[in-house]
Formats: C-alpha cells, structure tokens, sequence
C-alpha cells in the first residue's frame, strides 16, 4: 500500500518575517511562497550556468547507478561539487551520498537515497524512490538506514517521514533560497530581487 506521509518544509527562522521556536521548525507547505518550476530543466544553470562535473564525485554517482535507477536531476547536481559548494547553509549541511539505496522501514518496495544531512542529525534528507512513480524528497528526524520498526513504531516512523518537496531540483532550489535569505536577513548578505519576492509572501502575512 503507498503511503501518503504528512507534507511539510523543515526550515529555519527568516528573520522578523518568519519565525523559529528552535534551530529548525516544520513549516506547512501550504503556507510556503511559490516558486517559479519552469526554470527547472535539470541543468542548475539558475544556481551555477556550465557547472562542470567532478570526476569523484561522478564516479560516486555512477556506482550508486548500478543499484537503482535515479532522476537526471540528482545525477547532474550530485556529480558536480560546483553545484553543491553554491548552496549555502546556515545550519551546517552537508551534501552527503550514501553509497546505496536502502528499503524504506515502512514501504519495502520503495528506496531511499541519502543526500543531505544537518551537521547533528537534526534532520536528514532522502530522494525517495517508488516503482512507477516520480522519485521525491523526504526528511526525517533518523537515519533511515539504520532505524527500523524494531526501534521505532510504524505510526510514529510514517509521521516523522516529511514529504519535503515534489521533486529534487524543486528541493535544491527552496534550500538555496531560504538559506541564502536567512543570511541576507540575519547577517546582512546581499539579496536578490527572488529573494525580496520570497520575503515578501511572509511580510505581507504581519
């Protein structure tokens, strides 16, 4: 049976515009902005135009190619550490592959990819894999290679799997723009006109 997890955006705070109770809150999706999908063609050439491909990172890629078939999107930006170096982070991500898919604690028959994870585990990020359908990001507060429902019931594992985003490039896109907002708002960066827009949608909820 697929399972509908909960939808939600494990964020940080935006300043005045957004608030946080801790280092980071799970934000209704329906109460993010909306951002613009037609840009997204798979290259990144919004984040980085002609980013080229580290030959490591490439090969780390590729073999993880060999277990389960994975979206053109993740292959590209995955195997580009230009990419991966233009997302910043105000918690201490790091952009981390695993080197193979492991079954989903609650849906054997989908995979998950790790690919991200906070610098302490707050939460880590998954491409998550089901047969026949498009591939998506969850976040979890575990390591779902390691967890299992002999740690952690099934109710409470499926409540804690946040549908994050409906595709990768959508995932990478919403990640770099609250990031690089909160240190525009937090630490005085420059900001951009997509930014100010972003900002705004919560400015105009005060």
């Amino acid at each position: 049976m697929t399972i509908d997890f909960p939808h939600g955006w494990w964020g940080t705070d935006l300043g005045t515009a957004r608030a946080s109770m801790g280092t980071y809150e799970l934000y209704p999706t329906e109460s993010l902005p909306a951002v613009d999908p037609s840009r997204f063609d798979g290259t990144f050439s919004w984040l980085v135009p002609d980013a080229p491909h580290d030959p490591l990172r490439a090969m780390e890629v590729a073999a993880l190619g060999e277990h389960i078939v994975l979206p053109a999107p993740f292959k590209r930006f995955m195997s580009s550490q230009v990419l991966m170096d233009a997302i910043p982070s105000c918690t201490g991500c790091d952009f981390d592959l695993a080197p193979r898919p492991v079954p989903s604690p609650v849906e054997p028959s989908a995979q998950l990819v790790r690919f991200l994870r906070d610098q302490r585990d707050a939460v880590i990020w998954y491409l998550y894999l089901r047969p026949g359908a498009e591939p998506f990001v969850l976040a979890s507060p575990w390591l779902l290679e390691v967890v299992g429902l002999e740690e952690v019931d099934r109710d409470t594992l499926v409540a804690n799997m946040v549908h994050a985003s409906d595709s990768f490039e959508q995932f990478v896109h919403r990640f770099w723009l609250e990031n690089s907002l909160w240190f525009s708002v937090n630490e005085g960066d420059e900001s951009t006109d997509e930014m100010n827009l972003y900002l705004a949608h919560y400015q105009a909820a005060i």
